[in-house]
């Protein structure tokens, strides 16, 4: 190759290569984005759970955080369906709280599949709003059990960690924003 031709191979290699999401050295991308969340232990936990995340680039990544915010939505609706079906011992509104934090959650799932959607279509605006809305099921389910009256709030710690989940994808849409 030529000195000439090789220089503006060398410059175009680099303009590629800057363009991509990349870590900053000796931190990998994921645990640049925990640095962002609200809790950087649990979300480096969380992304812990998925080996794919290591390797991620951004997108990947946010990727990986609406799995694992929707795999928790799925898992809090069964766990609230088996309790449902075990309504020995649950008062009435505590069973109606119950039932609408069911439904709370299958919406809050179709609500993560939306911002996967957007996501791939890089809409990031659509996945703020899309995980806002699903975040703010997590809240009306916990609404319900103060509404209620009932001293059971059977799901707070489940709520927390749905919402933990989706703040984790908040962080990287902000970060795929500013990109």
């Amino acid at each position: 190759m030529k000195p000439i031709a090789s220089f503006f191979f060398l410059i175009s290699l680099v303009v590629c290569l800057g363009s991509l999401p990349h870590p900053i050295i000796g931190s990998s991308l994921a645990e640049q984005v925990c640095e962002r969340s609200h809790d950087k232990a649990n979300c480096m936990a969380w992304f812990g759970l998925d080996p794919e995340s290591e390797q991620a680039n951004l997108q990947q990544l946010g990727m990986i955080a609406l799995r694992l915010a929707s795999g928790n939505a799925t898992d809090t609706a069964l766990y609230i369906k088996r309790m449902l079906n075990d309504t020995s011992g649950l008062d009435p509104s505590t069973e109606q709280a119950l039932t609408d934090c069911a439904q709370h959650y299958v919406d809050a799932n179709q609500q993560l599949d939306d911002s996967v959607a957007a996501l791939l279509a890089n809409a990031q605006h659509d996945v703020n709003a899309w995980v806002g809305a699903a975040i703010a099921d997590a809240e009306s389910c916990e609404d319900g059990f103060k509404e209620s009256g009932s001293q059971d709030f059977l799901l707070t710690a489940r709520n927390a960690i749905f919402k933990q989940l989706c703040n984790n994808a908040l962080a990287i849409n902000k970060l795929l924003t500013a990109n």
